[in-house]
């Protein structure tokens, strides 16, 4: 009997083989890569590129850099705002659209178009639309009296951040969207309908049988939607390139930006393998709430 179980867990093995050696060569090199990089000073610009072995000289680089404070506080400011953002705009639809509504089909649809489109395209769409001099939205709001003068979004101290925010939870809401509505229409009816009968009002009802039948749902999709925010590089690149100066300049495009337009690869890999141990915690966090939740 030993036996045949053993020759069936070879058997699995075998046939999850090809699977392992694909999931190594395109995860497993490019992370250990990183990893030994990070230790060397790898400048494209000296010596043909010719790397130097620095120990930890790149991680005490950063963490003595006058900016990485900035860097870090960035990479808050964009993880924790995009995330309530996102969060509050799906649980209100959610909630809407769980409703009987007129057309609710259609409408459940038409929330899901932002997720369906690339986000470079959806990046490139709004920094024309929020185009300082040639903006559309700059255009409605003069039309409509409400600014007198164009305002530059994606410039402005006062709008930079609240505008990338914007986009942000415009872009990726309806995933959480799409989740939060399955979970909602989980809930017991019976429960709702007994509360309805004592009384309770809608405020009532969410707060003491929807969220709390929700609660295991939002906070599995709030640890992914952490993990997906600190990785994040297109939207910020493609809206502001992390300027003006270093104001928008969060981890992700630090490493893209430190590597391929510094040239400076070990140091790059430094800022990535620190920006990998942060979403590591996370996703460990991630995976222990998976199997809770499954068990």
């Amino acid at each position: 009997m030993q036996r045949r179980n053993a020759r069936a867990a070879l058997e699995g093995y075998a046939y999850l083989l090809p699977a392992l050696l694909l999931l190594g060569g395109m995860v497993g090199w490019p992370v250990a890569e990183a990893w030994r990089l990070s230790f060397y000073d790898v400048y494209l610009l000296r010596n043909g590129g010719r790397e130097v072995f620095a120990g930890l000289g790149n991680y005490v680089r950063f963490f003595n850099d006058p900016d990485a404070p900035e860097y870090v506080f960035n990479t808050g400011i964009y993880v924790v705002g995009g995330v309530a953002a996102q969060f509050i705009l799906a649980t209100v639809l959610a909630l809407l659209l769980n409703g009987r509504i007129v057309l609710r089909g259609f409408w459940r649809a038409l929330v899901v178009v932002p997720w369906a489109m690339p986000i470079t395209v959806t990046a490139m769409t709004w920094r024309w639309i929020l185009d300082g001099q040639w903006g559309i939205l700059n255009h409605v709001l003069i039309r409509a009296g409400i600014i007198h003068t164009p305002i530059d979004f994606l410039s402005s101290t006062l709008w930079l951040w609240p505008t990338l925010l914007l986009v942000n939870a415009w872009a990726g809401f309806p995933f959480l969207f799409v989740n939060i509505l399955a979970a909602l229409q989980a809930v017991p009816r019976e429960l709702t309908d007994a509360a309805r009968i004592d009384g309770a009002g809608p405020w009532t009802l969410f707060w003491r049988i929807t969220l709390p039948t929700l609660r295991p749902v939002i906070t599995t999709l709030l640890l992914l939607s952490v993990i997906l925010h600190l990785r994040e590089f297109a939207t910020i690149w493609m809206l502001t390139s992390g300027g003006p100066g270093i104001r928008t300049t969060t981890l992700s495009p630090l490493v893209y930006v430190t590597s391929f337009r510094f040239f400076r690869l070990g140091y790059g890999a430094a800022i990535g393998v620190l920006l990998m141990l942060g979403t590591l915690l996370f996703t460990s966090l991630y995976l222990r709430r998976v199997r809770l939740t499954a068990t």
